[in-house]
């Protein structure tokens, strides 16, 4: 039989909403509070949020099931500078822009009210068909719709007014000079949320060894300067351009590329021009003394750092396949076969050069092979865990690695024999409006310190009394505790809260989304105040219970003010928070700093992170047009179809891949469950022995089920369900 399952999800959709079936208020019952991060909307939503939002409303459903009292509530994140730089791209007439609105239905008509940051947002968030509001009605979420919000509405603004306050007032709002992502279009900070390409993108703290020759500096970026004792040789790249210019009145030699990047890092750039490289020629290496040549190597990559590379080949597989690859070169083959890696880290369980012996146990032959990567990974993180400096490597003999990376770095910098240069762990890093992002040093930046031990503690005792999905996953949080320190939590240009100790910044957006669960306790309530009226004295009497003179003064009804107190004890803790795993380095760890400082007697009980949803093979992308829309999959296989394919393949921490093949076959699935169930229904007799037995193995099939459930297993619980 073929079941309307489309029809179907729209008749139980407007029932739902028309009798407010979702509206969660206080009552006796147990109460069950999830959310899961609200939306950045600057395009369709399409399969890979669709999965993002299906997973915590299958868990919300269960629990109503299960008779508790449930609250699922929804906003839309329209802060930072996307949403500003997309409208802009609007206004500039940029064609990937126009083409991707025309493509997803926007009338040519239409454009001119996409450069308007806000109405840019809007529409992909209440107005289009395409949209999220729309897009989570046709998938059925069970959502309270009451307490929709946008993070520029003026009532939500002061409730991050109010967190801003408290953290300011503790010390915890600090400016300083910090090396941050930067665009320099938008001329702001980027952070990931801003990015097309590369986030996760870590800046990395490179050391400048400065090889000297005449008067000339070549300044050769590493992560590993204890390595320089092994150095036998430095790296340009022939095909590159190279320039010599003043830099802090010294005469460098850097690629062409590299200049910007120093002028943006405080670096004074003076006059530059053109440099053949000399190579066979010689340069001196500091602490040392000794001369190694200047080799060609297309590998010197003239966008990462200086584009200046120094070469251990002991000790950096990378450099020994590159010098066993020019050895067959008939112009400095003879050159490179006079050079031998010099070992000069010890290493338990590995020879006397530790990248020698990985290449070769790797079969690696060529610089081309991508096995290099993870031997480098392997050489670099043994070494660094386990490995020990040489005792002819003087002072620094016998220390371990992990040290002598520091104190050879402190002393070449000491003896004015290196500099220190910030740069991508990946590239490229472009903002959403289409430029390639740099490292840039700001002396005037506002941060969110992380860094005090006390408030780590904070954070780390909190952690410890959450769960968190999947367990594996707790080490990473630790891990980010640990590292954070400044956060660059403002931007000179784009939507959100101004900052409220200076003028002319706006809190960025992983800033402003770390406690706005609470915000949702209250948001259908505190739109019937004026925002004007909202000051730091009315939130510490709904959040802390705090009452003041000033408070009884306001015009805000007392009933009022006690039921949004009512609402925030009862929905308060969070049961459980979703979002995405790559999320952890960020907004999941600010998630849990914040409530560690601000609700420490209300701490969230869990959190759930999730995997990336795959189509084809391929991410998704707006942008590119690869993607499929919910209103697109709700058309062919209707909302049940869509949800049970989603659940189908993987947990809900792991990728999931949307195959059209797959998804295709599930309609079959259900419409034959349901062809099951109205035989069995229709089949006449009274109950006999066998429906007893059948009653009993069902029950054993809900316990499995129920257990599933309880440990977030919604792919195990459906399988169990319908397939076992």
């Amino acid at each position: 039989m073929s079941v309307d399952w489309a029809g179907i999800g729209r008749k139980w959709q407007k029932a739902w909403a028309e009798s407010g079936t979702f509206h969660a208020e206080p009552d006796n019952r147990p109460k069950f509070y999830i959310t899961v991060a609200y939306p950045y909307v600057s395009g369709p939503m399409h399969l890979g949020h669709a999965r993002t939002y299906v997973i915590p409303d299958v868990i919300a459903r269960y629990k109503r099931m299960r008779g508790f009292n449930v609250l699922f509530p929804m906003a839309y994140h329209f802060t930072g500078t996307p949403i500003v730089g997309a409208a802009k791209r609007v206004r500039d007439r940029d064609r990937q822009m126009i083409s991707m609105l025309l493509r997803f239905g926007v009338r040519e008509e239409e454009l001119g009210n996409f450069s308007d940051p806000k109405y840019f947002a809007e529409y992909w968030a209440r107005l289009s068909e395409l949209g999220y509001r729309k897009g989570m009605e046709l998938l059925g979420l069970s959502i309270d719709w009451r307490r929709e919000f946008t993070t520029v509405d003026p009532h939500y603004q002061r409730f991050i007014t109010w967190q801003y306050h408290k953290l300011f007032d503790r010390g915890l709002i600090v400016k300083g000079r910090h090396a941050v992502k930067w665009c320099p279009s938008c001329n702001n900070p980027v952070t990931d949320h801003d990015l097309l390409e590369g986030e996760g993108v870590e800046i990395l703290d490179f050391t400048l060894i400065k090889y000297r020759q005449g008067n000339l500096v070549f300044p050769a970026a590493t992560l590993r300067p204890e390595t320089i004792f092994g150095l036998t040789n430095i790296w340009l790249n022939p095909k590159a351009r190279y320039v010599v210019a003043e830099v802090d009145g010294e005469k460098w030699v850097v690629s062409e590329q590299a200049l910007p990047k120093l002028r943006e890092q405080g670096y004074r750039v003076g006059e530059a021009r053109p440099y053949q490289p000399q190579f066979g020629t010689e340069v001196e290496v500091p602490l040392t003394g000794k001369r190694v040549p200047i080799l060609p190597a297309e590998f010197a990559d003239p966008n990462s750092a200086t584009g200046v590379v120094g070469s251990v080949p002991a000790h950096a597989p990378y450099d020994y396949v590159a010098l066993q690859d020019l050895q067959g070169d008939s112009k400095w083959g003879e050159i490179a076969r006079e050079l031998k890696p010099i070992s000069l880290i010890e290493l338990p369980g590995y020879g006397e050069c530790p990248a020698v012996e990985v290449v070769k146990r790797m079969g690696i032959e060529n610089q081309r092979d991508p096995k290099l990567e993870e031997a480098t990974k392997e050489v670099y993180r043994e070494e660094f865990a386990r490995g020990r400096m040489r005792e002819w490597t003087g002072e620094y003999a016998g220390m371990p690695v992990s040290q002598a990376k520091v104190r050879v770095r402190e002393d070449l910098l000491a003896r004015g024999d290196a500099a220190i240069m910030h740069e991508f762990s990946i590239l490229p890093v472009v903002c959403r409006c289409g430029s390639n992002c740099t490292v840039r040093v700001v002396e005037d930046q506002w941060f969110i310190d992380y860094g005090r031990e006390e408030w780590k503690e904070l954070a780390r005792s909190a952690l410890s009394q959450m769960r968190i999905i999947p367990p594996e996953s707790k080490a990473q949080y630790e891990f980010t505790i640990g590292w954070l320190h400044e956060w660059p939590c403002t931007r000179k240009i784009g939507l959100g809260t101004p900052a409220p100790w200076t003028q002319g910044w706006i809190i960025e957006s992983l800033s402003d989304s770390t406690i706005y669960m609470a915000y949702y306790t209250i948001s259908h309530l505190i739109k019937q105040v004026q925002a004007e009226e909202l000051d730091d004295g009315v939130f510490d009497f709904i959040f802390w219970g705090r009452r003041t003179p000033e408070l009884e003064r306001k015009g805000i009804q007392p009933d009022l003010l006690e039921r949004m107190r009512a609402e925030f004890e009862y929905w308060y803790p969070l049961d459980y928070r979703v979002s995405a795993y790559e999320l952890i380095s960020n907004h999941l760890t600010f998630f849990v700093f914040h409530h560690s400082l601000l609700f420490p007697q209300k701490l969230p009980k869990g959190i759930l992170t999730l995997g990336m949803v795959m189509l084809e093979g391929q991410k998704m992308s707006s942008s590119k047009g690869w993607l499929v829309t919910v209103p697109e999959a709700v058309g062919k296989y209707g909302p049940d179809g869509v949800r049970f394919y989603l659940l189908s393949g993987t947990e809900p921490w792991q990728d999931f891949n949307w195959k059209e093949k797959e998804a295709s076959s599930v309609t079959n699935h259900l419409n034959r469950f349901v062809s099951l169930v109205e035989t069995i229904l229709s089949l006449p007799g009274e109950e006999a022995e066998i429906d007893r037995w059948l009653l009993s193995r069902f029950q054993e099939q809900v316990r499995r089920v129920t257990h599933a459930m309880e440990n977030f297993e919604t792919r195990k619980a459906l399988q169990v369900a319908f397939f076992e």
